[in-house]
């Protein structure tokens, strides 16, 4: 029971001594800033809550999150390549890309808040398959 909180408030202090308190890039921060990041973005990786500092929408530690968002993405493209009959495979490897995509793991810059966390990244844009499909119709009137 007490390793417990003694972890807990390792991780606490780690979080409060590692937020952004300077505007400066993380390779020129000291070394035991860089590896404080360091540590709390391991901690971040594999603890649930402690995730959701650096990732707000991962919850139960950053890596389940994100297999769980990868099997989610495997299973919905699965299903949607099925039922389109493999006629949509553009959608498919949207949903792919959705799940896979953005990063598998936090490192210190993302605990240190110089680059942001994507669990899932921006969606890929759409591909038309008919060369005129974006443009206008004619007008009947003329």
């Amino acid at each position: 029971m007490r390793s417990s909180y003694q972890v807990a408030v390792l991780i606490a202090a780690l979080f409060l001594a590692s937020r952004p308190a300077l505007a400066e890039p993380f390779d020129e921060r000291p070394a035991s800033q860089r590896a404080a990041y360091t540590a709390y973005a391991v901690a971040a990786d594999v603890l649930p809550v402690v995730s959701a500092t650096v990732a707000p929408r991962c919850l139960p530690g950053y890596i389940v999150c994100k297999i769980s968002f990868a099997a989610l993405g495997l299973i919905a493209a699965g299903e949607q390549l099925f039922l389109s009959n493999g006629s949509d495979l553009n959608q498919t490897r949207a949903l792919l890309h959705r799940g896979f995509g953005g990063d598998w793991v936090l490192t210190g810059r993302h605990a240190a808040g110089d680059i942001e966390a994507q669990p899932l990244p921006d969606p890929l844009p759409v591909a038309t398959s008919a060369p005129d499909a974006g443009a206008p119709a004619p007008d009947p009137a003329e």
